[in-house]
């Protein structure tokens, strides 16, 4: 069977069509400036037709949308990356694609959770938590070899678990405060970074960025060189991480831990004080026999595992 999966990002909009497991055809372009939902529905539409070819329907079409959906009908009741709120996006791409195209949409790290647990880092688990950091904080759950989207379809959502509370509690984008994504998510490490350090020349993280603004990697470098100030950062914003990461295992229990996201796979010192900090975050139960694995299937998981997932819906 021909599947199309499509990845829709706060930058990147990108999809492939499938033969069996194999990619027959792919497209890549930045989601643009013009990001009213119209316009991203009809571009979605377009890259679907693009890579879908000549092929006869009706083709199941799986979309990864970076938002907190509100139902199985594809309703994004927050993206903040694209800025909607309250949006039909579902029903909108399917009136726009017809009877030639079974489209679905997903929560985009669901997607990236179901194609790792198939075809990628936590292959034959069938209870897995992942947990992707990037510009933002996703996850994904899979119990008994099925993924959880919850009653309304916004089951994983672990970077909105709070970490912190009250009027000090970092503000986050989609409108509360404390959440994990606050502090670890990508964007607000930047500017935290650039907060902390701006106007100083205060630690090596400056040195490893020679001329370049300094960005989470050269953290990283200065952080496992030893420096003061980016080991007292990575280790609080590790720690907050751990927290939200060990609560959810002490819930969910799985087999196996799937860490990822362009932020996470850029700091490998970040990487292992996480882990480290699990031992104290995370019940011992919980830990006992987990399987932490990197991610592997990069920026193909997400088209991987919407295909997959619009083939089952």
């Amino acid at each position: 069977m021909i599947a199309i999966g499509v990845d829709l990002g706060g930058t990147n909009l990108r999809a492939a069509a499938f033969d069996g497991d194999v990619p027959i055809a792919q497209h890549k372009e930045p989601v643009g400036h013009d990001r009213e939902p119209q316009a991203i529905v009809e571009r979605v539409a377009q890259v679907i037709e693009r890579v879908a070819g000549d092929v006869g329907g009706p083709i199941p079409a799986g979309v990864g949308i970076a938002a907190m959906l509100r139902d199985r009908e594809g309703t994004v009741a927050n993206s903040p990356h694209l800025r909607w709120r309250d949006v039909p996006f579902g029903a909108l791409l399917r009136a726009r694609l017809g009877d030639r195209f079974a489209a679905s949409v997903y929560n985009d790290v669901n997607a990236v959770t179901w194609g790792e647990t198939t075809a990628g880092a936590a292959r034959g688990h069938r209870d897995v938590l992942a947990v992707y950091v990037g510009t933002g904080i996703g996850g994904g759950l899979v119990c008994d070899g099925r993924l959880v989207e919850g009653a309304r379809n916004c089951a994983g959502e672990i970077g909105h678990v709070k970490v912190a509370w009250g009027d000090v509690a970092a503000p986050c984008m989609c409108g509360s405060r404390g959440c994990v994504e606050a502090y670890v998510g990508g964007s607000y490490v930047q500017r935290r970074i650039e907060r902390e350090l701006a106007g100083k020349a205060r630690s090596r993280a400056t040195f490893f960025a020679r001329a370049e603004p300094v960005n989470p990697s050269h953290v990283d470098l200065a952080a496992a060189d030893g420096d003061d100030w980016a080991l007292e950062l990575w280790t609080e914003l590790g720690s907050l991480l751990a927290i939200a990461i060990g609560n959810a295992l002490a819930i969910t229990n799985p087999s196996c831990l799937v860490l990822g996201g362009g932020l996470l796979s850029r700091t490998p010192t970040l990487y292992e004080l996480t882990v480290t900090a699990l031992a104290v975050a995370a019940p011992a139960a919980s830990l006992d026999g987990l399987v932490i694995e990197p991610a592997e299937l990069g920026d193909d998981a997400g088209l991987v595992g919407a295909a997959r997932l619009a083939i089952n819906r």
